[in-house]
């Protein structure tokens, strides 16, 4: 069976390697350059030798299959123990622990977050800068013709048997919007367009000649700032400092919904950083930001994955909104879709 999943995120990848490996003929198109979705990394400075895991910073977990594939990425040599906590700002005092959170280990990978999802590509056809902005029902053909086609921005199509969509529940209700067939998604189409996000700002920053931290991240108790990340702590970037700051969910939607500029959401994270590490840290050599519209859900499903049930055209939705908004979550929903799919669907 061809199956086209739509999106390179951590959910879509897994779904995509598992179904792979049982035999069935999978592409992921993703509109982007890079796969891996928030396991993003950004290069930076000269030979673009600085890393930045500016998405996702970190992975960690306690379900056992998602602890079985943080085991096989540690022996590849793809991640590493960070850590087994963070420091913690109340709003007043910086402290080495959160006084409520366990101790658990965080891992990060050496080479960039990005390298989970290249490794995750391996067993697949993935194809970049392709974006799928709708699809096609042509009817269940039972073999004697693909019942999907993909609709994509360059006007080009391409027909599967069954799809996986892996994107953000924003991008998968305009997706199903765009479908000749709506009737198909009916029962879920709803729950969807209800799944609300919290966006955030990324503000990555460069110190040519400031000593490196002791602490690896922050979480704070802040209305600008949700965490800080030292970058340094988890390879030599170039022998500088690197931090990035996240910003809460509140902060950035307010700042959306004014049109506030870079340089005033810039300067109001790093009034909050001098804050809780110090006034050097304003006095920083480079910095660059992105906005992440899509961060983490805030509501979700109560379900690891969706199956519209129709064994002669299958559609299937993973991603971290269902039942959770971790990468933890995302992993097992394409790991379950796909365990599904393996039983139910003929190679």
């Amino acid at each position: 069976m061809l199956i086209g999943v739509i999106g390179a995120g951590i959910s879509g990848l897994v779904a995509a390697r598992k179904l792979a490996l049982a035999g069935h003929d999978v592409i992921v198109f993703e509109k982007s350059k890079g796969f891996g979705g928030r396991l993003a990394t950004r290069y930076s400075g000269e030979d673009k030798k600085i890393k930045f895991d500016h998405g996702s910073p970190h992975i960690h977990g306690k379900d056992p299959r998602f602890l079985d594939f943080i085991e096989e990425l540690e022996t590849k040599g793809i991640v590493k123990k960070w850590c087994n906590g963070f420091h913690y700002w109340n709003g007043e005092t910086l402290y080495d622990q959160h006084p409520e959170r366990a101790k658990t280990p965080y891992y990060f990978a050496p080479e960039g977050m990005n390298s989970i999802g290249r490794y995750l590509s391996r067993w697949v056809d993935v194809r970049l800068n392709s974006r799928v902005i709708g699809m096609t029902y042509l009817g269940d053909k039972k073999g004697k013709k693909s019942p999907w086609m993909l609709n994509f921005e360059s006007s080009d199509t391409f027909e599967v048997d069954a799809i996986i969509l892996a994107t953000p529940a924003v991008q998968t209700y305009g997706l199903i919007e765009n479908s000749q067939d709506e009737i198909i998604f009916k029962r879920i189409i709803k729950e969807i367009d209800e799944i609300a996000y919290n966006p955030k700002y990324s503000l990555m920053i460069t110190y040519n000649q400031q000593d490196i931290p002791e602490w690896k991240g922050i979480s704070c108790n802040d209305e600008t700032i949700h965490w800080i990340a030292n970058e340094s702590s988890k390879r030599d970037n170039d022998g500088k400092l690197t931090l990035i700051c996240h910003s809460k969910g509140p902060f950035t939607r307010n700042h959306l919904f004014k049109g506030s500029s870079d340089e005033t959401v810039r300067s109001e994270m790093v009034l909050a950083l001098r804050k809780i590490i110090g006034d050097w840290a304003g006095n920083f050599d480079d910095s660059d930001m992105r906005l992440w519209r899509y961060s983490q859900p805030r509501t979700f499903l109560d379900q690891d994955y969706v199956d519209t049930g129709n064994p002669n055209a299958p559609v299937g939705i993973v991603g971290d909104y269902l039942k959770g908004s971790t990468t933890e979550q995302a992993y097992i929903s394409g790991h379950e879709l796909a365990n599904h799919w393996i039983k139910r669907l003929s190679v």
